[in-house]
């Protein structure tokens, strides 16, 4: 009895032994990659420091060139161009040390939203080619099968992963070399959609071990090539991140020295189409095609194709002339003129005045480009051209721009007139920030509009004036959120409380920097309406008045 005895004892010490150095073992693995952790942050916090002052440097720099130079209109512009890239990047560089934040902390939610293929690739498109003309890296868009342009959910958070794929393919190309950005679609379902998208360059790829550790945060690849390439080393960690919470999933594969190619899957729901065009409206109608870069526009005549139309096609302008001279003699009309903003034998912004002169000033001239719009739009508008449709092009972008030039369109149009922006001459709006600089702006911004305006600079003051206004006197309230006395949720709440016939009918949007989901979601829950970020968008707040901004 004594020896069994003794033998438990012994192996429980045993056990006891090997649970104390289990133990040890695993408080010592987790000591050191809370130091591998430690270290990583603290690199990053080192590195940061230097590319969140380069902007800053840059900001505060040409600030004071444009002072000194105030009268020198040519320099200060130059200036003011500078600043907003500046800027631009600094913001870049603080979104996404916010995002990678509440991703940590589990706060980061998804939008759902509509919105429109087409106009998203635009967008990609005009942020990522001039990026690599800069660098002389030629850039390709290849489109698979699309069998739907109309989405249901968070376009800010898909353009984030498609650009922080795209830019870092851009980024670590050498001048000459070629990126290929391919996308293409899989029915999942009746109103599901997997988004494909691959991402290919022939740059400097990436070493096998810095692969293993490629979207964990605050990691950067060294190479002597591209040693002083800034970032935070958060983007691919928070593009794998978002592609999880979008239900999909990311690859790659890369070799050193041969370049790197990302393969992304996406999960999408699909959005009702829109019923805004009447397609017999354009069934049997004739237009003329000015193909110039025939590569860009050779799915043309099939789409026009499919929505009843006929087309004839030029392959330069001396073509289209003769093609519309034939026409004319044969008594028939071009409804529109569909071209490139390339042409083989000469510049567009020539020849579209003599084909104007020729067809009238209410021929429509749609022009197709991948080019950023508001950069040519002045000087091609002049030329003649009457509307712009962004390549790649999609059915659905060139059924609704062509219908607006047809009469049942153009009835649509007038019958909408009625709904653009007017002067809010009886409106009066209380502007609640407590950053005078940020107030100055806001009041400028609303001032065009004609409102009459009154401005608080904290919650409380806010709660003062409505208090001691008449009632109905406000129509909208532009609600700073993060303010000193009294924030602005606490002062919606106080709003609503009061005893007052307009306490919960006072339009009330929330105007600050919070731009996130849960921080819309914060603002609905305190009785605001609607809620708009900054910094400011001149559309954006206009849009709001309005929206909410009550008399005309």
């Amino acid at each position: 009895m004594k020896s069994d005895t003794k033998s438990d004892m012994i192996n429980i010490r045993q056990q006891t032994d090997r649970s104390n150095e289990e133990y040890r073992r695993s408080m010592e693995e987790a000591l050191r990659a809370a130091q591998v952790a430690n270290d990583a942050k603290t690199k990053f916090l080192s590195e940061m420091s230097h590319d969140i002052r380069t902007p800053m440097n840059a900001i505060v720099g040409m600030t004071d060139i444009a002072l000194n130079y105030i009268d020198d209109r040519a320099r200060v512009e130059d200036c003011l161009k500078k600043i907003r890239t500046a800027s631009g990047h600094l913001m870049s560089l603080l979104n996404e040390v916010l995002d990678m934040s509440r991703i940590e902390s589990g706060r980061l939610t998804l939008d759902r939203e509509e919105f429109q293929l087409a106009d998203f690739i635009h967008g990609i498109l005009i942020v990522i080619q001039p990026q690599a003309e800069k660098k002389d890296i030629r850039f390709h868009l290849e489109l698979g099968e699309i069998f739907s342009e109309n989405f249901i959910g968070d376009p800010i958070r898909l353009q984030q992963i498609f650009l922080n794929v795209l830019s870092n393919a851009v980024k670590y190309t050498e001048s000459g070399g070629e990126v290929w950005m391919r996308l293409g679609q899989r029915k999942d379902g009746k109103n599901k959609i997997c988004l494909m998208l691959e991402v290919q360059d022939t740059g400097i790829g990436m070493s096998p071990e810095f692969l293993e550790h490629l979207f964990d945060p605050f990691e950067r690849e060294r190479n002597t090539t591209f040693s002083r390439i800034e970032g935070t080393g958060l983007g691919m960690s928070i593009t794998k991140k978002l592609v999880d919470m979008m239900q999909g999933d990311i690859t790659v594969d890369s070799r050193q020295g041969e370049g790197t190619t990302f393969r992304i899957r996406l999960m999408l729901d699909r959005a009702e189409k829109k019923n805004g065009i009447k397609r017999e409206a354009l069934a049997g109608k004739r237009v003329l095609i000015l193909q110039g870069a025939k590569e860009k526009l050779t799915k043309l005549p099939e789409m026009l194709q499919k929505l009843g139309m006929k087309a004839d096609v030029a392959s330069c302008g001396m073509e289209a002339i003769d093609l519309i001279n034939e026409a004319d003699i044969a008594g028939m009309d071009y409804f529109a003129l569909l071209t490139s903003d390339r042409l083989e034998d000469l510049e567009i912004s020539l020849l579209l005045p003599e084909i104007c002169a020729r067809k009238g000033k209410d021929f429509p001239v749609l022009l197709l480009s991948e080019s950023d719009w508001s950069e040519v739009e002045y000087l091609l508008k002049q030329a003649g051209v009457t509307a712009f449709v962004p390549l790649p092009l999609f059915e659905s972008r060139l059924a609704e721009t062509l219908y607006s030039y047809t009469e049942e369109g153009k009835k649509e149009q007038e019958q909408a007139a009625g709904v653009q922006r007017k002067l809010h001459v009886n409106s009066h709006i209380l502007l609640v920030e407590d950053n005078e600089l940020n107030r100055e702006i806001a009041v400028e911004i609303l001032k065009t509009t004609g409102a009459r305006i009154d401005t608080a600079s904290d919650g409380r003051e806010a709660v003062e004036k409505v208090t001691a206004s008449q009632e109905f006197y406000y129509n909208l309230i532009l609600m700073d959120i993060q303010m000193p006395v009294m924030d602005g949720l606490e002062a919606t709440r106080r709003i609503r409380a009061l005893k007052r016939a307009d306490a919960s009918s006072v339009n009330i949007v929330a105007m600050t920097a919070n731009a996130f989901a849960e921080d819309r979601k914060k603002s609905i829950e305190a009785g605001m309406n609607a809620h708009i970020t900054k910094p400011l968008d001149v559309e954006q707040v206009l849009d709001c008045l309005d929206k909410w901004g009550g008399r005309e």
